[in-house]
């Protein structure tokens, strides 16, 4: 259960997210230098990053979760479900990767979104491995942007991986993506926000469609960003008015809380990775620039104790 939104400002855009989880885990932020082996693909072959990146993992994993390249491509990772997704063996010829580390290599292999369109047709995400042997294969589908502003959904369909333009900016969760733009043509027209009367018909509820429109219409009617700063300032302002609060979601399965442990967001042009803590107000910020002659994996912890800073 997470929303992700983008939000453009006059030389770039940002995109960040709600990072709503229903069990106890631990996160960290990486980064990757070139030429990190991150994981192997299904065939058994080792796979590098090409490009250093800055993201978002469970557990110190190398799995991103969303993150940020050298070149502002800038994504995240949403938990999609639904049926016949996956193929169910290797496909000679193509990228055999388990779809927990597609975003990563995504991130760490692509300059632009031309460049990771142009290469769809040569993933392939199988549910086994060369050897038959079932693999860790999570229901996921991606969202991405980078410094041209244009948008992209990534998602399964039958054993492949297709994209959507995404002029929404918006992502959530299933079902997909073209249905919750039907969804919300019902309740609004996306041309005329003026005429929508949102202090009476903005769905109010978690669930990803209610979520989706109103994502949406927060973004759309938000104020104008002029600059990097005002871009996340304003995108923080919408991620907080849609996490989720402690307590308030009940999760059975799992007998814990379903709530919002992390917000972050990332930068096209200033290639910023942001985050804050649901328990901590302050935005922590991890840049490129800070990473000058590190040529090895890094692993950053942020506090989550609350903390609050003495005015002056």
């Amino acid at each position: 259960m997470c929303t992700g939104v983008k939000i453009d400002y006059i030389d770039g855009c940002v995109m960040g997210r709600t990072m709503d989880f229903e069990a106890p885990i631990n996160y960290n932020g990486l980064f990757f230098p070139r030429g990190y082996n991150f994981c192997s693909d299904l065939m058994g072959e080792p796979l590098h990053s090409k490009y250093m990146a800055l993201g978002i993992g469970f557990e110190n994993r190398d799995p991103l979760k969303d993150g940020v390249n050298e070149h502002g491509l800038i994504g995240i990772t949403n938990t999609f479900t639904g049926f016949d997704l996956y193929s169910n063996k290797v496909e000679q010829g193509k990228i055999n990767i388990s779809s927990l580390y597609y975003f990563t290599y995504a991130l760490t292999n692509y300059k632009s979104l031309e460049e990771l369109i142009v290469d769809l047709p040569n993933i392939h995400i199988p549910t086994k491995d060369y050897k038959g042997d079932n693999t860790l294969t999570p229901d996921f589908h991606f969202m991405f942007a980078d410094s041209t502003k244009r948008c992209i959904v990534v998602e399964p369909k039958k054993g492949k991986l297709i994209y959507y333009e995404n002029p929404y900016d918006v992502m959530t969760n299933s079902p997909r993506f073209e249905s919750h733009v039907r969804r919300l043509n019902k309740v609004m027209d996306p041309e005329k926000l003026e005429d929508f009367n949102s202090s009476k018909d903005l769905p109010g509820g978690y669930d990803p469609v209610s979520r989706f429109i109103k994502a949406f219409y927060l973004t759309r009617m938000n104020v104008k960003s002029k600059n990097t700063r005002d871009a996340l300032s304003n995108i923080y302002g919408i991620l907080n008015s849609m996490s989720m609060p402690d307590g308030f979601v009940r999760n059975k399965k799992y007998e814990y809380n379903t709530y919002t442990r992390y917000i972050c967001a990332y930068d096209t042009k200033t290639k910023l990775m942001t985050i804050k803590s649901h328990t901590n107000p302050m935005v922590y910020q991890l840049g490129f620039e800070d990473m000058e002659g590190v040529n090895e994996r890094r692993a950053f912890f942020i506090e989550k104790e609350f903390t609050t800073q003495k005015l002056k």
